[in-house]
């Protein structure tokens, strides 16, 4: 499936969250997320892999995840998840770019390179 650049391709709901950390009193920091916003997505799949992990053969799977710029997407970074609403998986974002850079169209879309099957 192609990425699209209109709004009918946008099928999927995603929560976008942000890591935030707690004190657990005994010095360790721990891990929570917050849930920052919810939008309309694209997820187009790339093709996967797989790798051995302590002795574990794991799959993982990259999606480029698109987004209609806004001000609120304008904040993801490489530190948030994103899950999908509806099928409930989780995909650790791994980088934010703008597809569009130096045509017409820049400034309206940001595409997230994001893989499941990966700790977030």
């Amino acid at each position: 499936m192609p990425i699209t650049t209109n709004g009918g391709g946008l099928r999927q709901t995603i929560v976008w969250a942000e890591p935030t950390g707690t004190d657990d009193g005994y010095g360790n920091i721990e891990t929570d997320w917050t849930d920052r916003f919810t939008v309309r997505a694209q997820i187009t799949p790339r093709l996967g892999g797989e790798t051995v992990e302590a002795a574990r053969l794991q799959g993982r799977q990259p999606a480029i995840i698109r987004v209609r710029y806004s001000p609120d997407t304008k904040l993801i970074r490489a530190s948030w998840k994103a899950t999908d609403a509806d099928s409930g998986i989780v995909y650790n974002v791994r980088s934010i770019a703008d597809p569009e850079m130096g045509n017409a169209q820049h400034g309206q879309w940001i595409d997230v390179l994001a893989e499941s099957g990966v700790a977030v």
